[in-house]
């Protein structure tokens, strides 16, 4: 008996110290946020009718469910840095206002040396977006973005899943060129 309370009481301590890495909450129409490190999502007011549950989580490789070809050929290069992999999961697929997500995913500027290019692929369960990130800027604000059917953690209807990665350009060019692409300086364009 004893032993079932300590391993009981090490894996509630074990949860607790990961607590840190997820947020989940009920959110009304009063509006809401939800953050861990890395990322902020706001719920401005009047985007609910009713309370909704929502997830945000970081994840530690970037889900199965995607297909990872092209899109993520980044995280085969052997300099690059993954900033943040995150899980924004929803109980409503539609909101009356965009909401809103900051992710950070530079260090603070320093000019000079290597050219490092920051990119955010934004997968919502249908397709994969991807924005190039200046190296100057610490943060990338996002709104207007669609919630996917499918891109949810288990129980939630709908999501999006962020990932903040960043390489030098260089290994980016060098990479998409073996694999028959075109650099085009934030994508790699199949011939």
């Amino acid at each position: 008996m004893l032993r079932f309370f300590l391993v009981l009481g090490a894996l509630v301590g074990w949860s607790l110290g990961q607590g840190a890495q997820v947020d989940e909450r009920r959110i009304g129409p009063e509006g809401g946020a939800l953050r861990i490190p890395g990322i902020q999502v706001w719920v401005p007011p009047g985007a609910l009718h009713t309370p909704v549950r929502f997830r945000l989580e970081r994840l530690q490789a970037v889900p199965t469910s995607p297909p990872q070809d092209e899109v993520f050929f980044i995280q085969t290069l052997p300099e690059r840095e993954v900033v943040g992999i995150y899980r924004l999961s929803s109980g409503a697929t539609s909101f009356l206002k965009p909401l809103e997500i900051e992710l950070r995913v530079n260090p603070p500027y320093r000019p000079g040396g290597r050219v490092i290019r920051s990119v955010v692929y934004i997968w919502n369960g249908k397709g994969y977006i991807s924005v190039q990130v200046p190296s100057n800027r610490e943060t990338l604000s996002l709104s207007r973005l669609e919630l996917g059917p499918g891109a949810g953690a288990g129980g939630y209807p709908a999501g999006l899943v962020l990932a903040a990665i960043r390489a030098p350009e260089e290994n980016l060019l060098r990479e998409c060129q073996s694999r028959g692409g075109r650099w085009t300086g934030t994508s790699c364009e199949r011939r």
